[in-house]
């Protein structure tokens, strides 16, 4: 049995996450339409919970994970984007500005730093570990909470949404 590389468990990770994010979105859009909603403006700016962040930001800071997870791992400087979508049109762009972060990536260039020493901004000091550790510890955990949270968002709100849509694109059920 060959041992999976780094690049193995990012890239497939981070874009088969994409697509459940696009699934329910499209699902929450379509859920709207049959019911004379706004998508836009029901779901967006929706949260589980006052002091929770809503949907859009949801999807930003998994998108942000990804192209933060991908430069700190490459080395390469982050150029941050602005967040500031309000629509669901808005969300697919940076859904696919992630995906094709992904698609451009090295997957050599990830392999290779595995080992290498990274800085995680996390309190006063940061906490330098692996790449790897970094993915593994931070990256995918991160990715996962924000997209699991986009999806209680919906479901909170009624999307008829269930496991079958969260996993089945780590499943190519979609």
């Amino acid at each position: 049995m060959s041992a999976i590389t780094l690049s193995e468990l990012v890239i497939p990770t981070f874009t088969n996450g994409l697509k459940t994010l696009t699934h329910i979105l499209q699902a929450a859009e379509a859920h709207a339409k049959a019911n004379g909603l706004d998508a836009d403006a029901e779901y967006v700016g929706a949260r589980l919970i006052d002091d929770m962040l809503p949907l859009s930001f949801q999807v930003q800071n998994a998108t942000t994970n990804i192209r933060k997870t991908l430069n700190r791992v490459t080395g390469a400087e982050d150029q941050p984007w602005e967040d500031n979508e309000k629509t669901f049109a808005e969300l697919y762009k940076r859904i696919d500005r992630a995906q094709a972060l992904l698609s451009a990536v090295d997957a050599a260039k990830i392999d290779a730093a595995s080992d290498n020493e990274v800085l995680l901004p996390f309190g006063p000091q940061g906490i330098k570990l692996s790449a790897k550790a970094s993915v593994l510890n931070q990256a995918i955990p991160n990715y996962f909470f924000h997209v699991q949270t986009a999806f209680a968002i919906l479901r909170s709100k009624g999307v008829p949404i269930g496991k079958r849509d969260f996993i089945g694109s780590f499943l190519e059920l979609y």
